[in-house]
C-alpha cells in the first residue's frame, strides 16, 4: 500500500502543526493561549500514523523500511538496504560476495555471510548504525579487515575477543590476499563479528 505525495505532504505538516503546539504549551514560543496542553499529541500521532503506512512495502522494494524489520534472502551478491525504526536482517545465499551497503536509524543489522565461499568484485561491506548494533556472521574461511568507528559501544570478533579500536584485521590474512573490507560507522550500539 502506498499514500501519495499529497498525503505524504499533509502528514509532514501535521507533524510540524502539532510540534509547534506542544512547544507553545511548554511556553517555549507562544502561538495563542489553548485550554488543553496535550492535544497537539494527537495530530504527531495522526501524522507518524500516516509515513507509518507509507513505510509499508511489498517485498520487491528491498532499498528502505520505514518503522518495521526487514527480513531479507537474498541471492545477488550485493546487498543494499535502509532502515528507519526498524531492523533489518539479511542471509546472502549467494556464494561469491561483492559487498554493498546497509544503514539503520533505531534498529538492528544482521547479515549472514555464512554460506559465501569467495570474495568478489568491490569486496567491501559498508555498515552505518545509530542506536542500534550490528552483527555479521563470517564463514571461517573470509578473511576480512575492519575498520571504521564505533562511539559509545564495544567491538567483538570471534572468540569472544574485545577489540579496544575498531581496526582490525584477520591474523591469518596474507598481503596481497583479497579480504572482505568492512567499513563501519555507529553511534550507540555494538558490533559484533561472528563464524
Amino acid at each position: 500500500m502506498s499514500i501519495s505525495w499529497k498525503e505524504s505532504k499533509t502528514a509532514i505538516i501535521l507533524i510540524v502543526i502539532g510540534i509547534l503546539f506542544l512547544i507553545n504549551n511548554f511556553g517555549v514560543i507562544n502561538i495563542g493561549g489553548f485550554i488543553w496542553r496535550l492535544w497537539p499529541l494527537v495530530i504527531v500521532f495522526w501524522g507518524i500514523t500516516m509515513l507509518r503506512k507509507r513505510g509499508r512495502r511489498d517485498e520487491k522494494d528491498t532499498k528502505f523500511q520505514f518503522f518495521g524489520d526487514a527480513v531479507l534472502s537474498i541471492s545477488s551478491p550485493y546487498v543494499k538496504h535502509s532502515s528507519a525504526f526498524g531492523d533489518i536482517r539479511i542471509k546472502v545465499d549467494s556464494q561469491e560476495f561483492a559487498g554493498g551497503n546497509a544503514s539503520t536509524v533505531f534498529g538492528k543489522i544482521s547479515i549472514d555471510l555464512s554460506e559465501v565461499t569467495g570474495i568478489t568484485g568491490y569486496g567491501q561491506l559498508d555498515l552505518h548504525a545509530v542506536f542500534g548494533d550490528i552483527m555479521l556472521r563470517l564463514p571461517e574461511n573470509i578473511k576480512y579487515e575492519l575498520r571504521g568507528n564505533n562511539l559509545i559501544g564495544d567491538v567483538h570478533i570471534p572468540g569472544g575477543v574485545k577489540l579496544e579500536g575498531m581496526n582490525y584485521r584477520s591474523p591469518d590474512a596474507e598481503e596481497g590476499e583479497t579480504v572482505l573490507i568492512i567499513n563501519v560507522s555507529q553511534v550507540f550500539g555494538d558490533v559484533e563479528i561472528i563464524n
